[in-house]
């Protein structure tokens, strides 16, 4: 099936590369220090005001909103701190988090340290976040080999933001994310062309005969998983979003759901032998496929050839 897709396909696939850049999300080189949990709005301030490290002169939740600070927990050592909000970004650290295509920033746990100033310009401002980065120095987060080649330590650089992520590694449960938040390098970043339509594409890269391509191409690591390098996202072939395609709205039902594993998304038991199964995927997904499969002029037989072969995959 492999071969009829690209021989039925010729001239309506692109390479990824073709149209888009894929580069790693953020590298930190001390997770323990830059990504932390903000509690503002999920904890009583009162119960934890005598374990925050940095209260100074705070002496209740209202001075914490008028200062523009946020409560945040450091995940190493359970410490609350006070930290200004400027310094605090929305992050994806693990695409567990992520349950649906388009990334719901309540569903995200963490938050990331984006701090661009110096120490002595934190001290004139007798910032809040000063006294954080000072108990990452004591901690030696700051002799890290990532960490010490810049500028301030603490100074992670901040990458364009990209409108579509992918994991590099992944298993039965597939998808490209939609989200303008800032990423780990658990996933990639990919920034795509100025006269892509990304609506379109992010409905061309969720679409079952993508998953089919990816795993052709990538690697196994064990256990089923696959591991993405960069140069194969670039080489992994899709349908090219500037031809005349439509998806409608039963189509773009997908993007809102919980993603689930591929064997529930296109209706298989994974435990009975896969090709004594009819295909039966979620309404949204075959709508998905359908609009591809009829612009690659797929037969029925032809089409069940592909659900069959990506899950035995």
């Amino acid at each position: 099936i492999y071969f009829t897709i690209l021989e039925k396909g010729k001239g309506k696939f692109v390479k990824l590369g073709d149209i888009a850049e894929v580069r790693f999300g953020i590298k930190t080189g001390a997770n323990e220090f830059f990504y932390v949990e903000d509690v503002t709005d999920k904890i009583d301030f009162i119960s934890i005001k005598d374990k925050i490290v940095n209260l100074k002169e705070i002496k209740s939740i209202d001075d914490i909103k008028r200062k523009n600070l946020r409560i945040i927990r450091n995940t190493k050592t359970s410490d609350y701190w006070l930290i200004e909000e400027e310094f605090l970004k929305p992050v994806i650290k693990s695409p567990r988090e992520c349950k649906s295509i388009i990334i719901k920033p309540e569903d995200l746990k963490y938050k990331v340290i984006m701090c661009h100033k110096s120490k002595d310009e934190l001290k004139n401002e007798n910032a809040f976040i000063l006294e954080y980065i000072e108990w990452g120095e004591k901690e030696g987060f700051n002799d890290n080999p990532t960490c010490r080649n810049r500028k301030y330590w603490y100074l992670l650089s901040t990458p364009k933001i990209s409108y579509i992520k992918h994991p590099i590694f992944i298993n039965d449960r597939f998808a490209f994310y939609k989200t303008e938040i800032f990423c780990d390098a658990e996933l990639y970043d990919i920034y795509v062309q100025n006269f892509i339509d990304i609506g379109k594409l992010i409905l061309i890269l969720n679409s079952t005969i993508t998953y089919k391509f990816m795993e052709i191409i990538t690697r196994s690591v064990g256990g089923g998983a696959l591991k993405i390098q960069v140069y194969e996202s670039l080489k992994i072939h899709i349908i090219n979003p500037l031809l005349n395609i439509e998806f409608n709205s039963k189509a773009k039902e997908i993007l809102y759901r919980p993603i689930q594993s591929i064997f529930v998304e296109l209706g298989f038991d994974p435990d009975k032998p896969i090709r004594e199964q009819k295909p039966n995927p979620l309404p949204d997904r075959k709508e998905l496929d359908d609009i591809i499969f009829d612009a690659l002029g797929l037969t029925e037989d032809e089409r069940k050839e592909v659900y069959w072969a990506v899950a035995e995959l």
